[in-house]
């Protein structure tokens, strides 16, 4: 068992190095600028804060700051923002890197870039509302995925598991749903000034 869990670790690693090669690539090709970087890097911290406090207060804000930097910065910065925060809270929250990493990098990657991806369509509060409760789910999906590294994958044991996270991902996608209702204009305005500010188009 102590092997399998070494062999899975080495997996996991290999697969969330070669995603952060994927990251950086498209970093690499945006040529960004000295203010586009700052400004990155300020937004990863605001999520990774963000995903401190909801630990804390077992509730889920970082969606809700993932989404809000896919929207207003574009699908590519969203992703980024998505994916390198987890790498970020991981390493500095003790929780470490481990086989659910490249999962959890993947699902607020995806998180980010869709935002971004339908940024016109979230200025319609029932498609938000509906985004935001979804996604709750999805990102649960993924995640799920990295569980079967310790259980024989089976039809038993894929219902089992994905039953398990319901509430979870319920509580997840409530949460996002009502930020996204509540918090979005006013949100959407304080980024897009900055944005503004900076001129990062």
């Amino acid at each position: 068992m102590e092997l399998m869990n070494i062999l899975t670790l080495i997996i996991s690693l290999l697969v969330a190095v070669g995603f952060i090669g994927v990251i950086f690539r498209m970093f690499e090709k945006s040529k960004p600028s000295v203010e586009y970087i700052v400004m990155l890097a300020i937004l990863i911290a605001i999520a990774v804060v963000a995903n401190f406090i909801g630990s804390i207060l077992h509730i889920d804000l970082v969606f809700f700051i993932v989404i809000m930097a896919g929207v207003v910065f574009g699908k590519e910065s969203g992703f980024l923002v998505g994916a390198l925060s987890i790498i970020v809270f991981g390493l500095i929250s003790g929780a470490g890197i481990g086989t659910w990493t490249p999962y959890q990098m993947i699902g607020f990657g995806l998180l980010g870039y869709t935002s971004g991806l339908f940024a016109n369509k979230m200025e319609s509060l029932p498609f938000r509302a509906v985004f935001g409760l979804l996604w709750g789910f999805i990102y649960g999906w993924i995640t799920n995925i990295s569980w079967f590294y310790f259980v024989p994958i089976s039809v038993p044991s894929i219902i089992s598991t994905y039953t398990a996270s319901i509430f979870y991902d319920a509580s997840r996608g409530i949460c996002t749903l009502i930020l996204l209702v509540i918090a979005y204009t006013w949100f959407k305005e304080i980024f897009q000034r900055n944005k503004e500010k900076y001129q990062l188009e």
